[in-house]
């Protein structure tokens, strides 16, 4: 949609709902209403309405009303909506240094990502996204990544060999996959389905979130909790506008962003424990990649992507926040 449509429709839809309080927030994100994201983005509305006394109105545009990612997020940066999330692959365009979470296998488990980005590190990405006006309000997740495929379990490096594969349309992360000598294939998302039911492509990479929404279990057999990449959601807000706001306010919001960040972290948690119960429900065969292959793979891929990202992010940056992943 042509930016100056999009503003024209966005204008109309928010124009639409009244609001009587001192402070309204306006909130876009991308995904449906029944994910972690919506469920605990409801939560930031009721507690903060609520502590506030009626003061600060939330008002909650889910499912990609809005727009894209990419257009939410000019949104923000204008000033026309408050806030928006999105996953950190999908803004690295829009804040270069986001890059250095595409590299692979940079965290062991749910708990090192999110110390790390609570971290310094964390601050040090917060401080890039204030250089676009934008305000981060925490990282929320989408958890790791894996793998479904219909022609053997993927329980080894020497696995991926051969493995014709869908990818983004992204030459880091072609690059990457072909340093292991998978055989990605580039295709966008709602391609991936057809592509597996006519063996286009053997298998296919997602949250395992998607696996099931995309109903991909009908057509493969196996999946494999690589975990490869990890893919924080970040929720943002316009930078002018938290700076404007008193400090009162702006402890308030803090407060309730934070109970919110760890509800959407437990939530996703125990929606990627029920995704994996239903995966097996329907048939597939699950198995997990031993721990010395995934160092590999991760080491692998690394090296083959780090010269890309260094360039994208800056050599310093990158310095800087890899030293803040040493335990």
């Amino acid at each position: 949609m042509k930016f100056s449509l999009m503003m024209t429709v966005i204008a109309g839809l928010l124009s639409t709902s009244a609001s009587y309080a001192d402070t309204t927030i306006r909130i876009g994100h991308a995904t449906p209403e029944v994910s972690p994201i919506h469920q605990s983005l409801l939560y930031f509305e009721k507690e903060l309405e609520k502590r506030s006394n009626g003061d600060i109105d939330v008002e909650i545009y889910p499912g990609g009303q809005l727009g894209s990612v990419r257009e939410m997020t000019e949104l923000v940066q204008s000033g026309n909506i408050t806030m928006a999330t999105g996953a950190s692959v999908h803004l690295s365009s829009t804040v270069n240094e986001l890059a250095v979470l595409d590299q692979f296998l940079l965290f062991a488990d749910e708990d090192t990502a999110r110390n790390v980005l609570d971290g310094e590190a964390g601050k040090s990405l917060g401080t890039a996204m204030e250089k676009r006006g934008l305000k981060s309000m925490g990282f929320m997740e989408l958890g790791f990544r894996s793998f479904t495929n219909n022609r053997a379990p993927l329980d080894s490096y020497d696995a991926f060999a051969g493995l014709r594969m869908r990818s983004a349309d992204n030459p880091i992360a072609i690059s990457a996959w072909r340093s292991v000598d998978a055989v990605p294939i580039p295709l966008a998302w709602g391609e991936i389905y057809s592509s597996l039911q006519q063996n286009l492509i053997f298998g296919q990479e997602s949250a395992l979130s998607s696996m099931l929404v995309e109903r991909f279990f009908e057509v493969q057999k196996y999946v494999s909790l690589t975990n490869h990449i990890y893919w924080p959601e970040l929720w943002m807000a316009n930078l002018e506008w938290y700076n404007d706001l008193d400090d009162k306010d702006r402890q308030l919001i803090d407060e309730v962003a934070r109970e919110t960040v760890l509800l959407q972290r437990d939530l996703t948690l125990k929606t990627n424990n029920e995704t994996l119960a239903a995966l097996k429900e329907k048939g597939l065969k699950v198995n997990s990649l031993p721990l010395e292959d995934r160092e590999r793979l991760g080491k692998t891929m690394n090296t083959a992507i780090e010269a890309d990202i260094r360039k994208k992010v800056g050599s310093d940056f990158y310095n800087q926040f890899m030293s803040n992943l040493q335990p």
